[in-house]
């Protein structure tokens, strides 16, 4: 056999090496392809997990001290007190405080026009105030419930006396807007009463 026999029969010819080149390119499209939809679903997932981490967040920082609110004693100074814009009283779940320490708080919604933006302020006895949410536009408000019966706009409810009604409502429910999700509600885990002491009864004056 001569040279040039051996030469052809141990390489490979032009058109071959011409096919493996373009079916390595066709298989390396398609592998790009598919790793760009794959990075693409893990982005988007991550995406999405990332704002469901930040909602839940948000979440457990507006509901939280409202699912600690507890009564105070009469002639203490926090006891609960409701309003459209404004609950006051006593947490067990404070945000910076030590949790189960009652604390006195007090959370309330701002509008700036500025912005046009309506803020969530809390702020414990003896801190700076927190912006713990927001939302755009002047919308916004507290209502509070019962175990059964309606949403009230002020608590204790209008038109009752504080003595006939339990001092903490049972639901508090925080209206957002238009957002998503548009309201959220915390139950009150806590007694709804404060026990009695001894000074509370009309027999700790009588006299003797």
């Amino acid at each position: 056999m001569t040279g040039r026999g051996r030469h052809s029969a141990l390489g490979f010819t032009l058109l071959e090496t011409l096919v493996v080149l373009v079916i390595t390119a066709l298989v390396s499209v398609v592998l790009v392809q598919g790793m760009g939809l794959v990075l693409s679903a893990r982005t988007s997932v991550e995406s999405k997990l990332v704002d469901a981490d930040q909602f839940i967040l948000q979440r457990n920082v507006l509901l939280d001290p409202l699912r600690g609110v507890v009564p105070d004693y009469p002639d203490r100074p926090n006891i609960f007190s409701g309003q459209l814009r404004q609950v006051r009283g006593f947490t067990v779940k404070p945000l910076q405080e030590r949790l189960g320490s009652p604390v006195g708080f007090i959370m309330t919604m701002d509008y700036d026009s500025s912005l046009d933006e309506t803020f969530v302020t809390y702020r414990e006895q003896g801190t700076e105030p927190l912006v713990v949410a927001r939302w755009p536009g002047n919308v916004g408000a507290f209502y509070y419930r019962d175990r059964i019966g309606e949403w009230n706009e002020a608590w204790p409810p209008a038109g009752m006396a504080a003595d006939t009604v339990p001092q903490t409502p049972w639901l508090i429910r925080v209206e957002m807007g238009e957002g998503v999700p548009s309201s959220l509600i915390a139950s009150v885990d806590g007694a709804h009463r404060r026990p009695y002491r001894l000074q509370d009864t009309p027999f700790f004056n009588a006299p003797s």
